[in-house]
């Protein structure tokens, strides 16, 4: 796997929790797959039911699977509701 692309698929559907830390302020958790807290992002740069990509500092995070719903982001904090299926990180 490239360290421009890395890719986590699969292992949220199994997790109950899970920390992606993206730097040492910067990370998302998730919570039984249902709910992702978010921290350090600095925009929502796509957003639909299926995919809701955001920006970071170092890297853009894009985060699939069903009835994706993001609260407001707020001081680069936000909760993502849905089915989270998937978790896919680039480096700029």
């Amino acid at each position: 796997m490239s360290s421009g692309n890395k890719k986590m698929r699969g292992i949220v559907k199994r997790a109950k929790d899970l920390t992606i830390n993206i730097t040492s302020d910067d990370q998302i958790e998730i919570h039984s797959n249902r709910l992702a807290l978010i921290t350090g992002c600095k925009k929502l740069t796509e957003y639909s039911r299926e995919k809701v990509s955001l920006s970071f500092k170092n890297m853009n995070v894009e985060i699939t699977g069903e009835e994706l719903e993001p609260e407001s982001l707020i001081n680069g904090q936000m909760a993502l509701r849905g089915i989270i299926r998937g978790v896919t990180y680039i480096d700029h």
